[in-house]
């Protein structure tokens, strides 16, 4: 990262930290690392997406409007369940480090955990969608089967043992498949999911 890079970053995040309580200058002594992840360092962001930064330190997450702040703790860091999980894998890809360097992302592999995580949280949900279903109307039911979609990509990069990207180039991957009801049906059963529900009447939008 060049130092004008590094400039523009810290000038739009001080503000953001501001709002929180905090400045740029005790959250980056107070870590080993600061990585910028997410659709901003990807350089994929929408227009009023979030800032994800992920803190090496000690600190409290906090998950807000315009700021998602991150604490991973460096014993937490050194260790298999987080160097297994699917944000330790997105950020070892796709991180830009605003201070200290990457000197674990060597060590990240994508987990068979953090693959079941998924498919339980995958599971959950469409069981909740399915119960509901009658009770949402149009604009939520395309909502849930986005979430859904986006879940089934993830599950399968993990499966494969990649990293996952942003949610703007899985939806992007996602409007150029030429067969998007077939690679549903393909993710929904990689993922151990009674695909007829989700391919009958939650997408419809793909007939």
């Amino acid at each position: 990262m060049t130092t004008k890079e590094y400039e523009h970053w810290i000038v739009l995040l001080e503000p953001l930290l501001a709002r929180r309580g905090l400045s740029w200058e005790e959250l980056s002594k107070g870590c080993q690392q600061i990585i910028l992840f997410g659709s901003r360092a990807a350089g994929v962001s929408r227009e009023g997406s979030d800032f994800d930064l992920m803190c090496i330190g000690s600190g409290l997450s906090r998950l807000g409007p315009s700021l998602d702040l991150v604490f991973v703790t460096p014993e937490d860091c050194r260790r298999k369940r987080w160097l297994g999980s699917e944000l330790a894998g997105h950020v070892a890809r796709y991180g830009q480090w605003l201070v200290g360097e990457p000197d674990w992302v060597h060590r990240v592999r994508p987990s068979l955990d953090a693959k079941e995580r998924k498919a339980e949280r995958l599971r959950r949900r469409l069981q909740a969608v399915e119960k509901s279903f009658p009770l949402l109307d149009a604009l939520y039911r395309e909502k849930h089967f986005a979430l859904i979609r986006r879940d089934l990509q993830r599950h399968d990069l993990l499966a494969q043992g990649e990293p996952v990207p942003p949610t703007p180039l899985l939806d992007q991957a996602w409007a150029r498949l030429p067969h998007a009801r077939e690679e549903l049906e393909r993710l929904a059963r990689g993922a151990r999911l009674k695909p007829k529900f989700l391919l009958d009447y939650l997408s419809i939008p793909l007939r």
